[in-house]
């Protein structure tokens, strides 16, 4: 899949230099397992800490992150925390960003 999105970004030709570069901390878990929305909040989730990559064209965003899950291993399951599979995490984003007049 990594191959097929390189490849792809390098025939639209962004694929060069990314216009940005950082760390990232990212936490996912559904809004409904939290207060207050639920009276038994639950630890599932997961914690990821990434390097993104960041290409902008116009108003066509497009990232690639690659990380490793924080969350504890579960023997029981070949998981990180609610993410099932190694440690490593692989995250692509394309979307359109809006102006907002101020």
């Amino acid at each position: 899949m990594r191959i097929l999105i390189a490849l792809c970004a390098a025939l639209n030709g962004c694929a060069v230099l990314p216009d940005t570069v950082g760390p990232e901390l990212e936490h996912m878990s559904h809004a409904t397992q939290h207060q207050p929305f639920t009276s038994q909040p639950t630890a599932y989730g997961a914690n990821v800490a990434s390097v993104v990559l960041g290409w902008q064209r116009g108003p066509i965003q497009a990232e690639l992150a690659e990380g490793l899950a924080l969350n504890r291993h579960y023997p029981q399951t070949p998981s990180y925390g609610e993410l099932i599979g190694p440690r490593e995490q692989f995250s692509a984003r394309i979307r359109y960003n809006w102006s907002i007049p101020k």
